[in-house]
């Protein structure tokens, strides 16, 4: 009787386990790879069906892993049975494969579902001036900036950057550029001379243990080449990366950042662009915290910070004002802060609101 009554104890808990574990949304695909796209498309777009299996759910919100991504989505509540989709809309900046993905979030129970769109643009049917867009008229670049990322203050760390001379003329690199002496470049001997209307390349190295400071790190250096009338031609090459402190260097003095939030909840926000958000920074640490910079996306604006540095025990408020926006509704809104804290350099801050007339 007890081996009976304990068999059926677990297939009540088993049973139970499965109801609170199964899905509320179901879609048709998740992941959907489009192929290799012939032209090069200002958007490339695509809806992914889905299909209520819960009695009921609003979506929350659907975020994205890069800037280059938007998301529509249905707000209200949606009944068990209904079908819907969330469109989405990815802007390409460059040639080749790209995997993007969204994280749908929902209101009542919390689940999280993840989409992805994946495909690859044809180097071929892209222009020069789509795949180097940035810079001034000479030297173009296929990035605002080089970005190593994240990197922990140890070893070496290098990049093969890539350049277009637009130039009627061969440019040749006469000497090695000047830079920071924790960056270094490197020249193959194929690569001294670029040919009019070509590429050009180096690679870049970064040493990070050989920077002063921890955390978030940007420096910038002239790239000098030289036509075959021997005049200069200058281009300004950035360079950014977030150095983490090494935990195996004992314990120097350092600052420590804490924010009043990371997430913010506006509720209901007028669309008016009135709207204020605040957000407090405050240091913790043994040494001052230097705001390197605020970089806000699509619907935020800064516009002030108190001071760029934190003096220990003390707090710095960041303002930020919430633009208008050509539809109302849910929406989901970033920027990100760039610090000197060698554990947390850089950290995202979502501000979420409903936006209503």
């Amino acid at each position: 009787m007890i081996k009976k009554l304990s068999f059926f104890i677990g297939v009540i808990l088993l049973f139970s386990t499965q109801l609170i574990a199964q899905n509320s949304i179901e879609f048709e695909k998740d992941s959907v790879f489009l192929g290799k796209l012939s032209t090069y498309p200002d958007t490339v777009t695509y809806s992914f069906p889905f299909e209520v299996l819960s009695s009921a759910i609003s979506i929350d919100t659907v975020t994205a892993d890069c800037s280059c991504l938007l998301a529509s989505y249905p707000t209200k509540e949606l009944k068990k049975g209904q079908k819907n989709t969330i469109d989405v809309q990815y802007v390409p900046y460059k040639p080749g494969p790209f995997n993007k993905s969204f994280t749908v979030k929902l209101n009542d129970n919390g689940q999280e579902y993840k989409v992805k769109l994946a495909g690859f643009i044809r180097p071929s049917s892209l222009s020069k001036d789509k795949i180097y867009p940035y810079g001034e008229q000479g030297i173009k670049w296929a990035h605002k900036k080089v970005s190593f990322g994240l990197l922990t203050a140890q070893g070496l760390a290098s990049k093969k950057v890539y350049f277009y001379n637009e130039t009627s003329d061969t440019l040749r690199f006469e000497k090695p550029p000047v830079t920071p002496d924790y960056l270094g470049v490197l020249i193959d001997s194929s690569e001294y001379e670029i040919k009019p209307q070509s590429e050009g390349s180096f690679t870049l190295f970064i040493k990070p243990e050989e920077r002063e400071e921890y955390g978030y790190a940007q420096d910038t250096f002239n790239l000098d080449l030289v036509n075959q009338n021997k005049e200069v031609v200058t281009s300004e090459c950035i360079v950014s990366a977030s150095i983490y402190f090494p935990e195996s260097e004992g314990d120097g003095p350092k600052p420590k950042m804490g924010l009043s939030s990371t997430y913010m909840n506006l509720g209901n926000v007028k669309n008016d662009g009135k709207k204020i958000v605040t957000l407090s920074v405050m240091n913790t640490g043994e040494v001052p915290l230097k705001i390197l910079k605020v970089e806000t996306n699509h619907g935020l604006e800064l516009l002030s910070i108190e001071s760029e540095e934190v003096q220990t025990f003390e707090t710095v408020n960041i303002n930020i004002r919430y633009l208008e926006t050509p539809r109302t509704g849910k929406e989901t809104r970033s920027f990100t802060l760039f610090t000197n804290d060698p554990i947390d350099p850089v950290t995202i801050i979502t501000v979420k609101a409903n936006v209503v007339k």
